[in-house]
């Protein structure tokens, strides 16, 4: 797999911070997708890409004393604390390291797919790793209609630029558009999905993470031929409270493994 373009190396804090906005705006669905899938006590999870591992508390304050979850990421530093009886962590690339078979009764994975070189490969590895009739749970982010109000040349100049560097860098900024496609070329049975999006004033969470992924891609988006100064006026209209940012569009799936 590719270098991970947001990897914690050399910005620790930085991206642990990132993370906490990324969970303060997806934990409510992620809470709202296990509640429709059920998850409870006794149940063996899988949780793909954890990052900080906010998903993976949720999931082991559900399964209890009597189930289990498998926490994985590329980077395991902020999911090291988690490790106990209910909770396994182990660094893991989906990509070229092996799943276990039929072994979960839910595989989820957060923000991960977009990432990715090869997605549905991605997708059919997780689905391998749950047992028939187990869930798989998904939610993607899709940042191609980003936009602020009142219209900024600055900022949509600086959201093409930020496309382009995730392109280069691995992303798929727009995945989430696709995911619900890539889910049901799988033919999962109850197959739900969510699509998300709001309008939020600048300074607030959602304007805050963009904000900060700007500054990690930074370097990329230079080389790219990004100005600065565009740069600059959009990390001041995403911290406006007078302007209006569009969020990125959320799609949150999930569906069964056939029997």
């Amino acid at each position: 797999m590719a270098q991970y373009t947001l990897g914690q190396h050399g910005a620790e804090e930085f991206e642990r911070t990132r993370l906490a906005l990324l969970e303060e705006i997806f934990d409510p669905y992620t809470v709202r997708q296990f509640d429709a899938i059920g998850v409870g006590a006794g149940w063996r999870c899988l949780d793909m890409g954890a990052g900080a591992g906010s998903a993976t508390r949720l999931l082991a304050a559900r399964v209890g004393d009597t189930g289990s979850v498998v926490s994985l990421d590329l980077d395991v530093r902020l999911l090291e604390p988690l490790a106990g009886d209910r909770v396994e962590v182990r660094r893991h690339d989906l990509l070229s390291d092996p799943l276990p078979e039929a072994a979960f009764d839910l595989a989820h994975a957060r923000n991960l797919l977009m990432h990715l070189p090869a997605r549905l490969d991605a997708l059919r590895r997780l689905l391998a790793a749950v047992r028939p009739g187990g869930w798989l749970a998904t939610s993607e982010p899709d940042f191609t209609a980003l936009t602020v109000t009142p219209p900024s040349a600055a900022f949509h100049r600086t959201w093409t630029a930020f496309c382009d560097a995730a392109i280069a860098g691995g992303w798929d900024p727009g995945y989430g558009g696709r995911l619900r496609g890539d889910l049901e070329a799988l033919d999962l049975e109850d197959l739900q999905s969510e699509v998300i999006t709001h309008f939020a004033p600048g300074g607030t969470v959602g304007a805050r993470l963009f904000a900060g992924s700007l500054v990690r891609f930074e370097e990329r988006m230079l080389a790219l031929g990004a100005r600065g100064e565009d740069l600059a006026e959009t990390q001041r209209l995403l911290g406006d409270p007078t302007i209006t940012f569009r969020v990125p569009t959320i799609t949150v799936a999930w569906g069964r493994r056939p029997m």
